[in-house]
């Protein structure tokens, strides 16, 4: 167990590996234990990184400090204790993908790419069932063969419900396709196609979806919300894939199986 401070809050993280830095923000469900089969995956490749965000897992309850902004100052303070000064590769999961938006736009030269699993674009991608406090049974909704995973169990009971409801709130009243026009990275976008908390992106939000070279949107077929559990492999290429992409990231693609390959 690791710990830093900001101001009078404590920090828990976890970091494995060597090499350039690859940050994981957990989701509302959990905290940094549900990304340690892809810690352990990509440490071969890069120096891996997942704290707690304020209210989750073993780092503060800080009331007055549960939302997008201050998670981003969270995310700040976190990089300048630790000495990260180089830009940072981000995967953030639902709560942690707005927040990973949200430390990138404020920090453009801090971030090299951003890949965002189960972004939900506005208050209508958000399953209400988050806000209704049974986390225990939206954990077991929502993992779909993952369901029996400890990662997600020990965890999610851990979680403060006011910080679950206030950003549940906020994401709610945010519609995430206009900060997403302001993104300048490489983003690699991420859903579950039976994901039964956050909607894919519909409507005028459907343009995310468009091809660009910069950006890609993959949906994977048969999994819900938690791809990091269900289909560890499946998804730990595609994020190994996206960090070595290059500047056109716009053929990425899921594949069945991890083949070795030398960078």
């Amino acid at each position: 167990m690791s710990i830093t401070t900001a101001g009078d809050n404590l920090i828990h993280y976890e970091a494995l590996g060597r090499g350039k830095p690859l940050v994981f923000l957990h989701s509302w469900l959990g905290s940094w234990r549900y990304w340690w089969p892809s810690m352990q995956a990509l440490s071969t490749n890069c120096r891996t990184f997942a704290p707690d965000l304020w209210g989750f897992g073993d780092s503060s309850k800080a009331t007055d400090q549960y939302s997008l902004a201050h998670y981003a100052d969270m995310l700040e303070v976190f990089f300048e204790r630790l000495g990260i000064v180089e830009p940072v590769a981000i995967v953030g999961h639902g709560l942690g993908a707005a927040v990973g938006l949200r430390y990138a736009l404020r920090n453009p030269g801090a971030v090299s790419r951003l890949a965002l699993v189960a972004l939900p674009m506005s208050g209508k991608a958000l399953n209400q069932r988050l806000l209704q406090g049974d986390y225990e049974a939206v954990v077991s909704r929502a993992a779909g063969r993952a369901s029996s995973f400890r990662e997600l169990e020990v965890e999610v009971r851990k979680a403060d419900p006011t910080a679950i409801a206030t950003l549940s709130s906020e994401i709610g009243l945010t519609d995430f396709s206009v900060e997403l026009a302001e993104l300048k990275c490489p983003l690699l976008m991420i859903y579950g196609e039976d994901d039964p908390l956050i909607q894919q992106p519909n409507g005028h939000q459907a343009t995310v979806r468009e091809p660009r070279l910069d950006r890609a949107y993959v949906n994977l077929q048969a999994c819900m919300h938690f791809p990091m559990l269900e289909e560890t492999a499946k998804f730990n290429r595609l994020i190994l894939e996206f960090l070595h992409a290059g500047d056109d990231v716009s053929t990425l693609s899921p594949k069945e199986y991890w083949k070795r390959r030398t960078y």
